[in-house]
């Protein structure tokens, strides 16, 4: 089984390599803008993100003008993504929070970063991962999609800690961020949830759902 996770891996990447969409967040490994669009990227597409990242940034370019800044000022920035009063609230209080506490430096530390309001396992686990360099593992609704199509294994949901030991298994010792956005663009583009595009998809020899396998609940 191993091999055959190197050898799915192997695919994706290559695949994200000539397929992959291109957004700002994924050619930087600042842990600031990789912070902000992970927490932007929830409840909203990533086209929608990268229509304001640029200029949200560009406005609030540090954690301590972040944590200056009026709700209201920050709401305004995040007007077209909708629920931008909520964010904009979360924003605030997690850049307030890193100003007071690190003196507005992200901290590299994966239990800080869990500690940070707002942030979950996978935003921590993100900014880790594509910021620091670490060979963590990420779930999230794609990761748990992707899972489910390609090996037939069902879980509970991105917060399911068997979901969680599997992608460590699959990831591999790199965990490669290439990997993830592979897995994202994947979802995104080809193994769509309703009419997937099984024909031009780089997996479809070794996906079960392409194989017309059922899926099974994890044990």
């Amino acid at each position: 089984m191993g091999k055959n996770y190197a050898t799915i891996r192997r695919k994706v990447i290559k695949w994200f390599g000539t397929n992959g969409r291109d957004f700002p967040w994924r050619n930087t490994t600042d842990p600031y803008r990789v912070l902000i669009a992970e927490i932007l990227l929830r409840r909203t597409t990533a086209t929608a993100v990268c229509r304001v990242f640029a200029e949200f940034i560009d406005r609030f370019d540090s954690i301590e003008r972040l944590a200056r800044a009026r709700e209201v000022t920050i709401e305004r920035a995040l007007s077209s993504l909708g629920l931008q009063s909520r964010r904009a609230h979360e924003l605030k209080k997690m850049a307030s929070f890193i100003y007071k506490k690190y003196s507005g430096t992200i901290p590299m530390n994966h239990a800080d970063l869990l500690a940070l309001p707002g942030v979950g396992d996978y935003i921590a686990s993100a900014v880790s991962n594509f910021a620091f360099g670490e060979p963590v593992q990420l779930v999230d609704g794609n990761v748990i999609h992707f899972v489910s199509r390609v090996f037939g294994i069902s879980f509970k949901g991105p917060t399911d800690s068997k979901a969680w030991e599997f992608m460590k298994d699959f990831g591999g010792k790199q965990q490669e961020a290439k990997l993830y956005w592979g897995i994202i663009d994947l979802v995104a583009t080809i193994c769509l949830r309703k009419n997937p595009r099984c024909s031009i998809c780089p997996l479809s020899e070794v996906c079960l759902y392409s194989k017309g396998a059922p899926s099974v609940e994890s044990t």
